[in-house]
């Protein structure tokens, strides 16, 4: 999802390149059996596709389903992630939100905007 400020599937490379250009990093950690990871992930879609700020850059990330990877794991430890759909946001390297707040599209906006500040 989105053009302008990109949502993707995680990955070490990107996730470093996006820290080193000190860009917001939003995380959503997702797991691909839970309902709600599962409802929540259009909206999320919508938001990244409403925003027009190539300083963000999203990362779904693989949090104990099938798909998780060693990186993923380190990284919900790393930022005390215990439960899936839970969404990090770093600016400058720095945790600045950490919820688990069912985010729609104009409330995830709103959410980005306010950190961008």
């Amino acid at each position: 999802a989105g053009k302008t400020t990109p949502y993707l599937s995680f990955n070490k490379a990107d996730y470093d390149k996006a820290l080193s250009e000190g860009k917001v990093i939003f995380l959503e950690f997702y797991a691909n059996w839970c309902p709600i990871c599962r409802a929540q992930e259009p909206k999320l879609f919508e938001g990244f596709d409403a925003l027009t700020n190539d300083n963000v850059v999203g990362f779904r990330v693989n949090y104990n389903d099938d798909q998780t990877e060693d990186m993923e794991k380190q990284l919900a430890k790393d930022f005390g992630v215990t439960y899936q759909h839970t969404h990090v946001i770093l600016k400058d390297g720095t945790v600045v939100s950490k919820s688990n707040d069912d985010l729609d599209k104009d409330s995830f906006v709103a959410l980005i905007e306010s950190v961008q500040k």
